[in-house]
């Protein structure tokens, strides 16, 4: 046997490679058994709660990974990402106009970041989509403007492309 035999056991690659490709999965999985010791009915709950939580943005999921997998093979990612190309200022002006537009929730959006900064979208003009988007979309302006009148809904529009810049 050779020295490095002794020293590191054959399986340590593995674990090596299986921690850097799997480390949120492999934490979460500890953090659920550690509360499964200290209270096996909350883990329980815990699981659960996940469970339902991951089930009810699966559609959004899957349509990020489509549209981000559909940019990718078409060559519309480097056509997304020089749209956002120029000065900071700009592509921040833009990136919240748009996500005051789109009708996209907090839980909604962050696959579409995911795609975004995929397609190699800076992360500042990401941030202004993502911080103006969940504040307003067409929906809540419409149901704003019945309940609380245009004038609200107008002046919510520009706070959240405002929050987002």
């Amino acid at each position: 046997m050779s020295k490095t035999s002794i020293d590191t056991p054959s399986h340590a690659p593995f674990l090596h490679a299986l921690w850097h490709k799997q480390r949120v999965w492999l934490a979460s999985a500890l953090i659920l058994a550690l509360l499964a010791l200290v209270d096996p009915r909350q883990a329980g709950a815990s699981a659960m709660f996940t469970f339902e939580s991951l089930l009810s943005t699966a559609p959004f999921l899957i349509l990020s990974i489509a549209v981000a997998a559909w940019a990718g093979a078409t060559g519309a990612d480097n056509l997304i990402a020089r749209a956002f190309t120029g000065t900071p200022i700009v592509m921040i002006a833009l990136a919240a106009l748009a996500g005051g537009a789109s009708p996209f929730c907090s839980c909604g959006v962050i696959p579409l970041i995911a795609a975004l900064l995929a397609m190699g979208v800076p992360l500042s003009a990401v941030m202004a989509f993502w911080l103006a988007s969940p504040v307003m979309d067409p929906s809540m302006f419409v149901l704003t403007t019945g309940v609380l009148g245009l004038e609200f809904a107008v002046a919510k529009t520009l706070a959240a492309i405002g929050l987002g810049m």
